[in-house]
């Protein structure tokens, strides 16, 4: 039963209005236009713009001190005694805390640009699902017209019983209460139809009432050619949040050595001169100055110690954190595998056993009752609803397989059947998502 992933038919296309949009063509819609993808993308472009922030520099500072010998402060002759005092200050970190600072700001980005990823995963697996869905329900209104159809054929030899004296008018009264039933249900296929289309025009960016026409996307749900450990270890390597994951536990490492730096004081470099007080004679500067200042740790390490405690308590959750999610994604995996094998084996039972029985029944009984005027009508209606009810598990075993298919390659982060190098990346440029 192993072969490729669920792809859109490979066939010849149906002529297609102008207007009607494809699955390709509505998936780069959603990564251009997706007001939750947007959101995630300016939060990444945030968190990026962090990086420069924590590794530059802290300000300069420039200062003005006035001092007066011999005369008031605002006493500006030069006989006075008068000077100014203008000053500049640098503070400097002890070497490698603005460059763990970054490190940190970094991979604490690249945290948030895989939490895009991951978004762009499931919001194309959600589309996709409501694509292939409003499929499933193009079928099963297909399905009520064929159904119609026969029991259009039943009331009509119901009717020719009803003259020939050989079934009661009630019978024909039953055909038409079965096919009501139909035409009921029908407008609830219709509803849901319409539902799934707002649902599909909400996720490509559109107003939810916008019309809209879908293209057919037909697919061909299998099992992988992968065994599930072989799936399982692929998640690993290519789930987004995953990767997001290491990225924390990159930044946590980080923040423990930048904490460690803490216990190391800072510094400020300071130049001044005294000079005239109108600094425009530099010639009667009498004296320079130069200075380094030290910005010493808290009275017994306290403040650093317990930064440090943190930290370390900070990297030791999220270790226990990325644990908690790789077993997390082992049984999501897992799950949706299970799921695509029950699926398939039900679709393939009730395809290749159900439905030929079902049919088979069915013209049977509607031989019988148009021959034979001992045939019960009931039987026939029996073997009419079985068939419908049979026809709409193939639907929904079809379409359950498909979506169990969706989520099994939105666990892992990539279509097991597509090559590596199609699996989830870093973070899209911007135009992706512009």
């Amino acid at each position: 039963m192993a072969g490729p992933a669920p792809e859109e038919s490979s066939g010849p296309a149906p002529a297609v209005a102008a207007d009607t949009w494809s699955l390709p063509r509505l998936v780069e819609q959603l990564k251009r236009s997706n007001p939750q993808l947007r959101q995630a993308w300016q939060a990444y472009v945030a968190a990026r713009l962090a990086v420069p922030i924590a590794d530059s520099l802290p300000a300069a500072q420039l200062g003005l001190l006035e001092q007066a010998n011999t005369g008031g402060p605002f006493d500006f002759n030069r006989n006075s005694g008068f000077f100014a005092y203008p000053s500049f200050t640098q503070p400097v970190p002890w070497p490698g805390k603005l460059r763990l600072a970054g490190e940190v700001a970094g991979a604490q980005a690249e945290a948030v640009g895989r939490q895009y990823d991951s978004l762009l995963i499931q919001l194309v697996a959600q589309l996709k699902q409501q694509v292939y869905q409003l499929g499933a329900v193009q079928d099963q209104l297909r399905f009520v017209d064929e159904e119609l159809q026969r029991l259009e054929q039943i009331k009509q030899i119901a009717k020719v019983r009803y003259a020939n004296n050989a079934a009661a008018y009630v019978d024909f009264l039953n055909a038409q209460v079965a096919a009501g039933a139909l035409e009921n249900g029908r407008f609830a296929l219709t509803q849901q139809a319409r539902h799934q289309l707002e649902q599909i025009n909400v996720l490509v960016g559109r107003d939810s009432q916008q019309p809209l026409q879908v293209q057919r996307a037909d697919a061909t749900p299998q099992l992988p050619a992968q065994p599930l450990p072989e799936l399982i270890r692929m998640a690993r390597q290519a789930n987004p949040l995953i990767a997001g994951g290491q990225a924390q536990l990159q930044a946590a490492g980080k923040s423990v050595e930048l904490a460690r730096r803490g216990f190391w004081p800072d510094f400020s470099l300071s130049a001044g001169i005294y000079t005239d007080p109108s600094l425009v004679h530099p010639e009667t500067t009498r004296m320079y100055s130069l200075g380094v200042s030290l910005s010493l740790p808290s009275w017994g390490f306290r403040r650093e110690g317990a930064a440090l405690g943190q930290a370390r308590a900070q990297l030791e959750a999220t270790q226990a954190g990325q644990a908690s999610n790789l077993q997390q994604l082992d049984l999501a995996v897992a799950a949706a595998y299970h799921g695509l094998e029950t699926a398939l084996q039900q679709l393939e039972f009730t395809r290749q056993r159900r439905l030929p029985q079902a049919q088979m029944a069915y013209r049977l009984a509607l031989s019988a009752y148009g021959s034979d005027t001992a045939a019960s009508f009931a039987d026939l209606l029996t073997a009419q609803s079985a068939l419908r009810g049979t026809e709409q598990d193939v639907v929904q075993a079809r379409s359950a397989a498909v979506q169990a298919y969706l989520w099994l390659t939105a666990a892992i982060g990539r279509d097991p059947a597509a090559p590596a190098t199609a699996g989830a990346e870093v973070v899209q440029t911007p135009g992706d998502v512009q």
